[in-house]
């Protein structure tokens, strides 16, 4: 197993909404960083558990549902050993 994915299921996604939160404090936006924290980051937890996560427990069925059971979606904790 990579040593990302280790950590996290989505790191893609964690890494996307801190970039979008980092960009609203770094304009000064409130405005965005609530569209990020309301909408954005809502719609796209929303796609990960719904589309992406039934699609790998087709895909590769017991392994996922393993991996799945030791790995968090998002925020990131050391991998068991």
């Amino acid at each position: 197993m990579d040593w990302l994915y280790a950590w996290t299921r989505n790191p893609m996604v964690l890494a996307t909404l801190a970039l979008g939160l980092s960009l609203g404090g770094w304009l000064q936006s409130v405005l965005f960083v609530l569209w990020v924290l309301i909408l954005f980051a809502p719609a796209m937890l929303f796609i990960v558990k719904v589309y992406e996560e039934r699609e790998l427990e087709i895909r590769f069925g017991a392994s996922y549902l393993e991996y799945k059971s030791r790995t968090p979606v998002l925020f990131p904790r050391k991998p068991r050993g």
